[in-house]
């Protein structure tokens, strides 16, 4: 047998680096792990994990034999959060019965370019507009409305808003204060990749008024936004603090197609206990509804993290076993259908035989044990999960898909993890 060789192309001080060359080594016995291919190496089988732009995307469409990569090319029906919510909407508006329609909160495209023209697109976002202008000067309270830039991460310019004006302050505020040469510089940077497969994750981002804030973003670079109906009913867990969570599930997807939700997931808090955003004050100080008690993303918590900000799913207090195991189900099923979902999107989604991926789902679970799904993540930061949790989820995660995706690539028998549930299963491979 030739050599087999894992290219682990990430930096190799990074948390992820020996985890990598640890499930590989574990799972195909004799690999040799490589930084850098060279002429020797031509014709051998190669797993390459590395980030996006440092794939060799020719090669993953033409040498489908000996090279397999951890990123499908085309997955923006994903990934990008304006992008998700049509595939959702196309999809749910052919099946009306999908569980998704009740998955995934109301979502609303808007596309800004600079803050002065707000008011045009919400012209062109006409059912925004109404549900906004019937939200003022309601007896009863006010609905709270969630704005998300499509192509950022990490949290980055997440708002909520309540009106019109409201939403017009969080605008004003995305200062953009770079100097022409410094966007100029900026626009150079942008990789091959992105020109030619526009699937870049490196969205531009700054800060609004200090560099200690890291929740700004440049409008005028990032002119696709969703705004979506705030879910009020959140599960609040006296024993956790009454503190807000999300559900981080790791999601792999193999092949085409197989995709597998993976068992052990992550619980992460919010930094205060909850507080209903309807009765909070917009602060005079940045004309912004506080966030600490609303936003459940870890990496916008800095070094204000503390113990309780992220613990293990199963190990929950205050829920039962049953109605994790009924959220856990739900999960899976809405997983289910979402890739079912972008399988629909055209283009903008197409598994490859010689690929595989692992997403990061983020799930809110509101106080009836249902699952709304919130984004899905390409390259999700595994570091937020902790030196506690490490061996437990991500170990254990990059083990499970060496050994399920990665052997049987190498010809290797692959062995079916338990901590993979399989929850969709379509030939696909002849339409590409």
């Amino acid at each position: 047998m030739s050599e087999q060789i894992g290219l682990v192309t990430i930096d190799p001080e990074s948390y992820l680096y020996p985890v990598v060359e640890s499930a590989l080594t574990a799972a195909i016995p004799g690999i040799k792990i490589k930084k850098l291919l060279d002429d020797k190496d031509s014709g051998k089988k190669v797993i390459q994990y590395g980030e996006y732009e440092d794939l060799d995307f020719d090669r993953i469409m033409s040498d489908t034999e000996n090279y397999l990569a951890c990123s499908y090319v085309y997955r923006k029906a994903l990934i990008r959060k304006h992008f998700l919510a049509n595939t959702i909407a196309v999809y749910t508006a052919k099946n009306p019965d999908s569980i998704l329609n009740m998955a995934v909160p109301e979502s609303y495209n808007l596309e800004v370019d600079y803050a002065e023209f707000l008011d045009d697109s919400l012209d062109d976002a006409y059912e925004l507009r109404c549900e906004l202008e019937n939200n003022e000067g309601e007896d009863k309270a006010p609905k709270t409305f969630i704005l998300k830039p499509s192509m950022s991460d990490r949290g980055q310019g997440i708002r909520l808003f309540r009106s019109i004006d409201e939403l017009q302050a969080i605008f004003d505020s995305f200062e953009e204060d770079s100097s022409s040469e410094e966007e100029e510089d900026n626009e150079a940077e942008i990789s091959e990749a992105e020109k030619t497969y526009g699937e870049s994750l490196k969205a531009p981002v700054m800060t609004e008024k200090d560099d200690d804030d890291n929740n700004g973003v440049i409008t005028s670079q990032l002119r696709h936004f969703i705004v979506q109906k705030y879910i009020p009913n959140v599960l609040l867990l006296p024993e956790h603090e009454n503190r807000k969570f999300h559900i981080r599930t790791y999601v792999v997807a193999s092949g085409a197609l197989k995709v597998y939700v993976f068992k052990e997931m992550l619980a992460l808090f919010a930094l205060s206990p909850y507080k209903d955003p309807s009765t909070l004050s917009v602060s005079e100080e940045d004309s912004m509804i506080p966030l600490h008690g609303q936003l459940t993303n870890t990496c916008l918590q800095g070094e204000q993290k503390d113990e309780n900000s992220v613990h293990l799913f199963w190990q929950l207090k205050g829920l039962s076993d049953a109605a994790k195991e009924q959220i856990y189900s739900e999960l899976c099923e809405v997983t289910g259908e979402l890739f079912k979902a972008a399988l629909g999107g055209g283009s903008f989604f197409q598994p490859l035989p010689n690929a595989f991926e692992i997403y990061g789902l983020d799930f809110l679970v509101t106080e009836d044990h249902h699952v709304s799904l919130l984004e899905v993540n390409a390259y999700p930061d595994f570091k937020q999960t902790g030196e506690v949790f490490k061996r437990v989820v991500i170990d254990e995660l990059f083990n499970s898909v060496a050994k399920t995706v990665v052997a049987p690539f190498f010809g290797n028998p692959g062995t079916e993890s338990e901590k993979l549930n399989l929850v969709l299963e379509k030939d696909v491979s002849g339409g590409w």
